[in-house]
């Protein structure tokens, strides 16, 4: 099963570094780009396709209420039905896109094959990209790499209102086309597990043409526990790699980073990941995210203390953080009810020992929903 995961977006609906089923991603999507539609707004996320082994099969930015695409699968086929590749790439991206689309849910399949300006656009633009696919572990990295190449093209040529600022900008292009394609080649390298290669490569580009990249460049500096040289790259701020490695979910690395660059966040989430909920609690100072209002829920949640829960809820906006909550108080309930019928039960006589144990066992099942909620 493929899945899709945002890594940099506005919206609170499309949280970073949060798999998706490719049912979730469109209905989201779609509702957003909706809404954005109506507002005459737009935006955009970043995101990657995932296969069943957490691997990258594709990259890509999603364009919300530009009219281009209906959700993020939508996307996908009409970026990719506008390359022209050899017979084999054609072949695997042909099945690439036949598995997509049999997860996309009935209502939201998209058949008109239509295509926007913007793409009409980006067929007029040739760019000679060759990428070899023959091992089984490389990765399609379309939407990172030729599809990049091709909207900047595009957007470009957009722009231009003579045939001299035509010709000046082909020459921009070109050497942007370099760039481009020296990064892609450096992100299939990572992708392959040679780290270092990618490092040395990226270091190459130099960081003002990086913008875009600098967040993998970041990634692989943490991969390596060069925390430094990450928080360099992130314009000398600590917390945002504290973040980032808070979002891995990697405990050793959080504490390691503790230790050496000490501060509320971090002691915070660590608490989090250690499940020291009193610690947590405790913590002053700390920069209040989305994610952290949902993390402090969720802790004030197994203190048994529901109403703390709910007023952290309240400052965002979390569908299944308040379905958690409610769950919570419902099979709370549901035990303290069953707890009474065992008394009672026990304080007949004659006692009835099968409904005794009948009830004690649905009171322990509950009580450990409880504790796994």
């Amino acid at each position: 099963m493929l899945s899709v995961m945002f890594i940099k977006s506005e919206k609170k609906e499309l949280k970073p570094f949060q798999k998706l089923s490719i049912p979730e991603a469109c209905e989201i999507t779609e509702t957003l780009e909706t809404q954005y539609q109506r507002t005459r707004k737009t935006t955009r996320a970043d995101f990657f396709i995932l296969d069943e082994e957490d691997q990258e099969v594709y990259a890509g930015t999603l364009s919300i209420g530009s009219g281009h695409a209906r959700h993020v699968v939508d996307h996908i086929k009409k970026k990719l039905s506008s390359l022209k590749m050899d017979d084999i790439q054609e072949a695997r991206k042909r099945s690439f896109l036949e598995q997509l689309e049999k997860e996309v849910p009935d209502h939201l399949k998209t058949t008109d094959g239509s295509f926007s300006l913007e793409e009409e656009a980006e067929d007029q633009i040739q760019v000679n990209q060759t990428h070899v696919l023959s091992t089984r572990n490389r990765r399609l990295i379309y939407g990172g790499g030729i599809l990049s190449l091709l909207i900047l093209s595009a957007t470009c040529f957009s722009t231009v209102a003579t045939s001299q600022d035509r010709a000046e900008t082909i020459q921009d292009l070109q050497k942007q086309v370099k760039l481009e394609q020296k990064i892609i080649e450096t992100y299939e390298r990572a992708l392959l597990g040679d780290s270092e290669g990618a490092l040395r490569r990226l270091s190459s580009i130099g960081e003002q043409n990086m913008k875009e990249q600098k967040n993998v460049y970041t990634s692989l500096r943490v991969d390596q526990k060069k925390y430094e040289k990450a928080i360099q790259l992130q314009g000398n701020h600590p917390e945002v790699v504290e973040s980032m490695i808070s979002k891995k979910g990697d405990i050793n690395a959080l504490k390691e980073f503790q230790q050496t660059f000490p501060s509320s966040n971090g002691a915070f989430d660590l608490a989090y990941h250690e499940q020291r909920w009193e610690d947590m609690m405790r913590q002053s100072g700390v920069e209040m995210t989305d994610k952290r209002y949902e993390m402090k829920a969720y802790g004030y949640l197994k203190l048994d203390k529901v109403k703390e829960a709910k007023e952290e809820a309240a400052h965002i906006q979390n569908q299944g953080l308040n379905q958690k909550i409610e769950t919570y108080e419902k099979t709370k309930k549901e035990v303290e009810e069953t707890k009474k019928q065992v008394e009672e039960e026990k304080k007949k006589d004659p006692k009835d020992e099968k409904k005794i144990q009948s009830l004690t066992d649905q009171q322990k099942k509950q009580e450990e929903l409880l504790k796994n909620l």
